[in-house]
C-alpha cells in the first residue's frame, strides 16, 4: 500500500528540514528566542524568589537588564530534571512549533542563591538549602525559560473539560467553530506530551494559557523523557482519545531521527540535554506516532485526520 501523501512529502524533505529547523529565526510571543536565551544566559542576577506551589523548587529571576526567567536548580527531587526542559524547548522548535518558552541551561553560584533571596522566600530557607544540589564547585546548574508576565488556567484542565476535548477531537463528532483554535492547539499538546512522555500536564494546573485564554502554553516538562517506548500508560490513553491533528505538525515528525535529536540535545559546552536511551525511546515514540497517524488515515480518509493546518 503506498504511503499517506502527508508521510511521502515530509519524508522526502526530512534531511533538510532537520538541518535547518534551529538555524531559522525563531520567535516566541512575538519576541525572538535568541534574544532571549542571550539574556538568560548571560545578564547578571538581581534577585531571586521562590515560586509558591508544586513539589519542587522552581525560583522566579530578576535580571539586571529588568527581565525575568523561571529557574530551576538541580534538586533531590528525581522527579524535576532541569535539562529536560531545555531539550522540550529544543524539540517544539525542531517541529516547527513556538509553544513552550525558550529555555537555556543557566548555572547560578551558592552566593547568587542564597545571597540575593527575596525576604517573602527566607521562611523557606531550610528547604531550599536541604534540595538543592550544589556542586563541588559551588556551582548550582539549573535551567532558565522565559518568564510569561501573565498566565491562568485552562478551562479544559479539569475532568469534564478533559472528556469535552475528547470528545470533540473523536471522528464522527461535531467541532464548534468557535472551539477550533483551542481545539487544534490541545491535539498539539496531547501529541507533544506522548512524543515527550510528559504524564505531569494532566495533574492539575499545568495547563495554562495566555490571559485572554487564546493561546495554550507547554509549561514545566522538567518531568518528562522517560524511558517509556510506547510513551506512558496517561499520555498513551490521551493520545489515543485524538483522532484530529495539525497537518504541518505531522509532516515534520519525519525530522526526529536519532542523528538530529543526538546532535540537538547536546549544549555548545557538550553536556547532554537528553541522554542517548532518552533520544532512543523519543524515535521509538515517534515511530509509534506515525503509525497510530497512518492507520487513522486509512480508516478515515487524510482530510479527516489532518483536519487542522
Amino acid at each position: 500500500m503506498d504511503a499517506p501523501s502527508w508521510e511521502a512529502t515530509s519524508r522526502g524533505a526530512a534531511g533538510a528540514s532537520a538541518a535547518g529547523a534551529m538555524d531559522a529565526p525563531g520567535t516566541f510571543l512575538g519576541m525572538s528566542d535568541d534574544i532571549l536565551i542571550a539574556r538568560m544566559r548571560t545578564q547578571p542576577v538581581k534577585g531571586l524568589k521562590l515560586n509558591r506551589g508544586g513539589s519542587s523548587l522552581s525560583f522566579r529571576v530578576d535580571f539586571a537588564d529588568g527581565s525575568r526567567a523561571a529557574w530551576k536548580p538541580a534538586q533531590t527531587n528525581t522527579q524535576t530534571i532541569p535539562r529536560k526542559e531545555v531539550a522540550a524547548y529544543r524539540l517544539n522548535r525542531l517541529l516547527g512549533l513556538n509553544v513552550v518558552p525558550p529555555a537555556t541551561p543557566r548555572a547560578l553560584t551558592k552566593e547568587e542563591l542564597f545571597g540575593l533571596l527575596h525576604p517573602d522566600s527566607l521562611p523557606a530557607l531550610g528547604r531550599i538549602r536541604a534540595e538543592t544540589i550544589v556542586g563541588p564547585n559551588g556551582m548550582i546548574s539549573g535551567a532558565a525559560s522565559y518568564w510569561i508576565p501573565v498566565i491562568k488556567d485552562s478551562k479544559f484542565d479539569t475532568p469534564a473539560g478533559h472528556q469535552q476535548v475528547a470528545a470533540w477531537l473523536t471522528q464522527g463528532e461535531p467541532m464548534p467553530f468557535s472551539e477550533r483554535p483551542m481545539l487544534a492547539q490541545l491535539s498539539t499538546m496531547a501529541l507533544f506530551d506522548f512524543l515527550t512522555a510528559n504524564p505531569d500536564r494532566h495533574s492539575g494546573g499545568n495547563m495554562k494559557t495566555s490571559e485572554d485564554g487564546s493561546l495554550l502554553y507547554f509549561m514545566d516538562n522538567t518531568m518528562s523523557f522517560f524511558l517509556e517506548p510506547e510513551g506512558t500508560e496517561k499520555n498513551r490513553a490521551i493520545l489515543l482519545h485524538v483522532q484530529r491533528f495539525s497537518r504541518r505538525l505531522v509532516e515534520a515528525l519525519p525530522r526526529l531521527t536519532f542523528s538530529t535529536l543526538q546532535a540537538l540535545m547536546r549544549d555548545d559546552d557538550g553536556a547532554e540535554l537528553l541522554t542517548l536511551p532518552e533520544v532512543r525511546t523519543l524515535v521509538q515514540r515517534r515511530e509509534l506516532v506515525a503509525g497510530y497517524v497512518r492507520g487513522l488515515i486509512r480508516q478515515y480518509g487524510e482530510a479527516e485526520i489532518l483536519c487542522f493546518p
